[in-house]
């Protein structure tokens, strides 16, 4: 099984890229490529052995874990939720009175420095904004719970923080609380029920959807301005070293699908 998993590795070194040859073996090294690895040694075990139900169980347990791992598939679930976004340049839009930034897109670093996260492009998008004039208030929404989070600042105050370092006045910054999505929508509802205000909403293209169902439940009606998009141009060429390597699994494709199968469960439940 050693050298069947050497010998393609050693094919794409010589005749097509020693880098893409490197990179595809590390990601056989990792914890997920390894489990995946014996895995697939499992089954040709259980098959030479003589065991049939065990092989078959194996080979379910495979494409499982092979099928939320691979990142075409994440991709293309995660493409479900974006596409609806995925033609709104929000840098091109016309101004706006406010545009509210979600939490989220930081959190605090092992040196107590607030620092963004996997979705800080929520904050990069927001000082861009406000930069290119597009806006001139920005609110920034979230509450820690306090029963999870031992911190003593609220995700609205740590996009604050991290904004006003990014050059955005303490002036033209608001905060909003919320515990969650529902409870942001609620009190952001309450606050432009009446309003004529031009409303924009920062958000991950991910999480976009439910926002904006959760918003038009409470007579909220801003417009989108995704960020943080996991997906590149569906355009976008694949080369061959991607493609091989995204038949290994991979751990950011199973945070991708954890991510998408979150949203879909809040969307079904309302939340």
């Amino acid at each position: 099984m050693g050298v069947i998993t050497v010998i393609p590795i050693a094919g794409i070194w010589l005749f097509y890229d020693r880098m893409a040859a490197e990179k595809i073996a590390t990601s056989l090294a990792m914890p997920c490529g390894i489990i995946w690895y014996l895995l697939s040694c499992s089954i040709f075990m259980a098959r030479a052995a003589g065991v049939p139900k065990l092989t078959w169980s194996l080979i379910v347990i495979w494409l499982i874990f092979t099928g939320l791992g691979n990142s075409s598939l994440a991709k293309l679930v995660s493409y479900s939720l974006e596409e609806p976004y995925a033609k709104i340049n929000p840098l091109e839009q016309q101004p706006f009175g406010y545009v509210i930034v979600l939490g989220g897109g930081a959190s605090e670093g092992a040196n107590y420095r607030n620092q963004g996260n996997g979705s800080g492009d929520r904050l990069i998008l927001a000082a861009q904004l406000y930069h290119a004039g597009v806006t001139r208030k920005l609110i920034c929404t979230g509450q820690r719970i306090i029963s999870m989070d031992a911190s003593s600042m609220d995700t609205s105050e740590r996009s604050r923080d991290i904004l006003i370092r990014l050059g955005v006045p303490q002036t033209a910054i608001e905060i909003c609380g919320g515990r969650n999505t529902s409870e942001e929508m609620q009190s952001l509802g309450k606050r432009f029920f009446s309003s004529t205000e031009r409303v924009g909403l920062v958000t991950s293209a991910w999480h976009m959807t439910r926002v904006l169902r959760l918003a038009e439940r409470c007579n909220f009606s801003p417009l989108p301005l995704p960020a943080n998009f996991t997906n590149r141009p569906m355009s976008t060429e694949v080369t061959v070293g991607e493609f091989i390597q995204g038949l290994i699994p991979q751990s950011d494709n199973f945070a991708t699908f954890t991510t998408v199968a979150r949203e879909y469960l809040g969307i079904l439940a309302g939340r």
